[in-house]
């Protein structure tokens, strides 16, 4: 029997109707691309109720292995573009899927968030570490989606956003009981990247696929 796997994927923010973090989430579902065993849950991109979302849906599924979503910004399109869609401060090739292997403690981005609270400085969980590394097989997930044909790579560093403060709230309340970790992903055709909706939904469901056969300790 597989593992209870929980994605997450972002709202739509700021100007933007769309979010592939998580359409490409809807899609995989819809399409029986995740299995039973997978649930996804949509999080609100706001300091206060980011992680309370994930929390609820985490004690409602009861996960043994989850997998939070986000959406990076393209070198490729306009500037003003880049300017309001550069989350976390990433701006790699737009088809690339950055696996994340560390949450920091801290946030720090200059952008509000959707109730148009900014956060630039400040430790997101008192008394906590400056640094988490993911539990997640943050290994086997690239090369799952390098077998695949994606361009995957792990990166160190999750930005200042709402992405990496999701993933530190969620690595310091429940990484340590099950495999969790972040994943960015690039923006889709519709914004100007290179991957379609239909091809990041497969690869978030091999993640998912991947992630369930996970028997690390």
């Amino acid at each position: 029997m597989s593992k209870r796997i929980l994605l997450s994927g972002f709202e739509p923010f700021g100007t933007f109707e769309t979010n592939p973090s998580w359409d490409a989430l809807a899609l995989a579902e819809s399409e029986g691309l995740l299995g039973d065993h997978v649930s996804i849950v949509k999080i609100p991109v706001t300091y206060t109720d980011a992680f309370d979302v994930f929390a609820k849906a985490f004690e409602a599924h009861q996960p043994e292995g989850a997998i939070s979503f986000g959406v990076y910004g393209s070198r490729l399109d306009s500037a003003s573009f880049q300017k309001a869609n550069d989350l976390d401060g990433k701006t790699p090739a737009s088809s690339c899927i950055y696996i994340e292997s560390v949450a920091r403690n801290r946030d720090n981005a200059g952008k509000p968030d959707n109730a148009g609270v900014t956060r630039e400085g400040g430790v997101i969980v008192a008394d906590a570490p400056e640094t988490i590394a993911a539990s997640f097989p943050a290994d086997s997930l690239r090369h799952s989606l390098k077998e695949a044909g994606y361009d995957c790579e792990i990166s160190e560093d999750a930005g200042g956003y709402l992405c990496n403060h999701l993933f530190y709230r969620g690595m310091h309340a429940f990484g340590s009981r099950i495999p969790y970790g972040f994943v960015h992903v690039p923006p889709v055709v519709s914004m100007n990247g290179s991957l379609t909706l239909q091809q990041l939904a497969q690869a978030m469901a091999d993640m998912a696929n991947t992630l369930a056969k996970y028997s690390g300790s």
